[in-house]
């Protein structure tokens, strides 16, 4: 059997509790203190060239959002798009002081047609740490045409997901793609200049244009 017929790998926490998505919040820093050189290198990607509408797939508490939007005043909306309402409930709370720049959605990416929910348009789309949400890389591909499909032209993909040779455990094969993996993923669903901008802590981020 290939990885391809293997079965989408179940989630491990139900982040629609309150409780878990709360949990999940107060120990992500303290388990991944590493977490903010990846938030350093999203502000450097954000402000070169300064992007004026942002899109973050899979947004959780806020943590990203929080760093962009205090440290690149080019920002004038960012849009935080989650399938949880737990999770955006804490986000809503750690950008209140960001309410006139923010809006949230409540969408499934995973689940068609999330595109027709989110508005527009964005000068950029970022993810950290959601891509493999997908719970198999195989659904990758469909996703990456989704954004492509309601991007102008010009306007650019920023995401950053752990790679598979950091993997713990055998499942995590399915879920995490090799930067050669993505970069030709991002390529056939029709993005341009696909590249690796960063890598560090068995993760990578790539940047394409559409």
């Amino acid at each position: 059997m290939t990885i391809e017929d293997e079965a989408d790998v179940p989630y491990g926490e139900n982040f629609h509790d309150v409780a878990v998505a709360a949990a999940w919040a107060d120990a992500a820093a303290r388990k991944r203190p590493w977490r903010s050189t990846i938030f350093d290198q999203f502000v450097s990607e954000v402000s070169t060239p300064p992007a004026a509408r942002i899109l973050e797939l899979g947004s959780g508490p806020g943590f990203l959002a929080e760093q962009i939007l205090a440290r690149c005043p080019s920002v004038v909306r960012y849009s935080l798009l989650d399938f949880s309402e737990a999770m955006l409930a804490l986000s809503r709370q750690r950008l209140a002081q960001y309410s006139e720049r923010t809006d949230f959605l409540q969408a499934d990416f995973k689940v068609d047609p999330w595109p027709t929910q989110i508005g527009g348009p964005f000068d950029l789309v970022v993810s950290l740490q959601a891509i493999h949400e997908l719970r198999h890389k195989r659904h990758a591909p469909h996703l990456y045409r989704q954004i492509r499909s309601f991007l102008l032209p010009g306007a650019e993909l920023l995401v950053c997901d752990h790679l598979p040779e950091g993997a713990h455990t055998p499942r995590h094969r399915v879920l995490y793609m090799s930067t050669s993996e993505n970069l030709a993923t991002l390529e056939e669903a029709g993005f341009l200049d696909a590249r690796v901008v960063w890598t560090g802590h068995d993760m990578a981020m790539y940047r394409a244009r559409a």
